[in-house]
């Protein structure tokens, strides 16, 4: 009975001390896998971007070069004490600077060069210097992380990411709430006069907190980052979105048919604008190129926003830049998909003036179009619409 109670007794505290060393040992992983996840968060914040948003790439190399750029210069700026005397600085950043800050976010696999005169930057061509733009907008890309997992020196990251709008915040007093939060392609297409996931007065509040309770209204991505041990960084190597919509597609494609209708990224003198009735888009063949040649047809008919010259130069008429300060809202319905082709009926409601002041800004009347994009070579061209019905 004593040597039975002897081993019983032995066993306990055999147990004791495992349990004790796996508790130790389980305790150190934790903390150095929390630590770890803290300094790749913190990559993440600096790679996510707030102005273009992450794009979809299997090679670093062939992602989108707006949030490449502008990703250096939000690094400046959520860098401040490693670049403090240089942030004093009206223009302060060398391109040997720039280039360890490129070099940083995205190690040796990025080939690309920083481009000497990018846009995401101003730059002194005298001193040859770079600095910082402002970034405070009233509306940008935010995300919250879902889920990391590791495998060796690979993270795989599970982010859920929306559009934050501040108008409120910024002057709107219309409303009580400050920040409305969107669905990204929803904010795409009509801005303001979407329709929030949720509105809160601050981004503190449990319902922005909890916003990973609305999974099924905000876009999915997948982000593969490597941990380089000889450098002590992170690299972003690839970003998948998953489980798109339909509805994003569309709404992505129609947002860049957008840009044309509405001059937005047409290049063009702003001061020809208000002396000619005529000036030249020059990169209208850059635009044109998200169309088919059956819809490109169709553009030239009822587009009486472009003239089109026997010599192959598209003018765009002085008058005609104001439609969507008409436009109230963009719905899509009976949208229809299949594997290389997708098709809805756009409604769009506009007013009947542009100035808030005018009774007639309340007023409004709706036109429902048709709209089909295919895809070709694994991309989405834009074959069918109607606009001037």
């Amino acid at each position: 009975m004593k040597k039975n109670l002897k081993l019983f007794i032995f066993i306990i505290l055999l147990c004791a001390i495992v349990f004790g060393i796996y508790q130790l040992a389980f305790s150190k992983t934790k903390n150095s896998s929390t630590k770890n996840f803290s300094n790749l968060k913190k990559y993440i914040a600096d790679i996510y971007g707030t102005t273009f948003l992450i794009p979809e790439f299997d090679d670093i190399n062939d992602a989108d070069e707006n949030w490449l750029w502008e990703n250096v210069n939000q690094y400046v700026w959520n860098h401040n004490d490693e670049y403090k005397e240089k942030n004093e600085q009206e223009y302060g950043y060398t391109y040997e600077d720039i280039s360890k800050i490129v070099k940083t976010l995205y190690g040796d696999n990025l080939k690309k060069k920083f481009p000497k005169g990018a846009v995401s930057m101003r730059y002194n061509f005298y001193r040859e210097l770079y600095g910082p733009t402002s970034f405070g907008v009233p509306n940008y890309y935010n995300y919250q992380i879902d889920d990391i997992t590791k495998k060796e020196n690979t993270y795989t990251v599970s982010i859920y990411d929306f559009t934050v709008s501040s108008y409120g915040f910024w002057g709107d007093d219309t409303t009580d709430d400050y920040f409305n939060i969107f669905n990204n392609y929803d904010y795409l297409l009509n801005g303001d006069d979407g329709t929030p996931i949720i509105s809160v007065a601050t981004l503190k509040d449990k319902k922005f907190e909890n916003i990973l309770d609305k999974k099924g209204e905000l876009s999915h991505k997948i982000l593969t980052i490597q941990y380089d041990e000889a450098s002590n960084l992170y690299y972003i190597t690839a970003c998948k979105y998953e489980g798109t919509k339909p509805t994003e597609i569309l709404a992505n494609a129609y947002h860049e048919m957008q840009l044309t209708f509405e001059i937005m990224s047409i290049d063009y003198n702003y001061e020809d604008i208000y002396t000619q009735d005529e000036v030249i888009v020059n990169n209208f063949d850059e635009l044109s190129s998200i169309y088919t040649e059956n819809s490109i047809n169709t553009y030239k008919e009822e587009m009486d926003l472009f003239v089109y010259k026997d010599n192959g130069d598209v003018y765009i008429t002085a008058g005609d830049i104001t439609i969507a300060e008409y436009l109230a809202k963009i719905e899509f319905k009976d949208v229809e998909a299949a594997e290389n082709k997708i098709s809805c009926n756009v409604i769009r409601t506009f007013r009947n003036s542009f100035d808030p002041g005018d009774e007639e800004y309340h007023q409004t009347y709706q036109k429902e179009n048709k709209f089909t994009i295919i895809k070709v070579d694994n991309r989405w061209f834009i074959d069918e619409f109607s606009y001037n019905e």
